[in-house]
């Protein structure tokens, strides 16, 4: 004798929408029925509201839903889930895209900060960590001398604009061989 797989327990069932369920499911056909008897808005609303009461009368009844098993039976058709050799592979791949990139990263920890220091450079524009207090120390000589905010940024643009950004340094000797090819004219 073969045994019965044990059936799911039901949903619970709340009697309200029950009995709305079930009146939906009969009187939406009859409204159908009633003249005038075309596709309009009306009929949409009506075929919508009989879906909606027989898929509940389903899961009440059966424990799914029209629409889920619709759904499983489009899904097991349209199958994207891969055979079993492919997942493995797909595994293992993964687990040797992990070791690679831990390995990667226990190189860039054993490495010397020569990228770091090449990208910090370049993103602080040259200047060292005492970059602020320099800039402080410039602007109060500024505002001694009697310049203003504006003559500040606008200094900042002109040495960024003719290449002189890397800081005074640069300034000083460019000058010095402007003097001294104007000595040498």
């Amino acid at each position: 004798m073969s045994e019965q797989p044990e059936k799911p327990p039901l949903p619970p069932r709340n009697e309200f929408i029950h009995k709305s369920a079930l009146a939906g499911a009969i009187i939406t056909p009859l409204a159908m029925l009633l003249p005038p008897r075309k596709a309009d808005v009306r009929l949409l609303v009506l075929v919508g509201a009989f879906s909606l009461c027989t898929n509940q009368l389903a899961y009440e009844y059966t424990g799914q839903s029209i629409y889920g098993r619709f759904g499983s039976r489009v899904g097991s058709i349209f199958d994207t889930g891969l055979p079993e050799g492919a997942k493995r592979t797909q595994q293992l791949l993964k687990e040797q895209r992990e070791r690679e990139a831990a390995q990667r990263q226990a190189q860039k920890q054993s490495e010397p900060e020569e990228g770091k220091s090449r990208l910090k450079d370049i993103w602080m524009g040259g200047e060292g960590e005492d970059w602020k207090e320099k800039r402080a120390e410039e602007h109060k000589k500024s505002f001694q001398e009697g310049k203003g905010m504006s003559d500040i940024i606008f200094e900042q643009i002109a040495d960024v604009w003719s290449g002189n950004w890397r800081g005074k340094a640069n300034k000083d000797d460019s000058s010095s061989d402007d003097s001294q090819g104007e000595k040498k004219k």
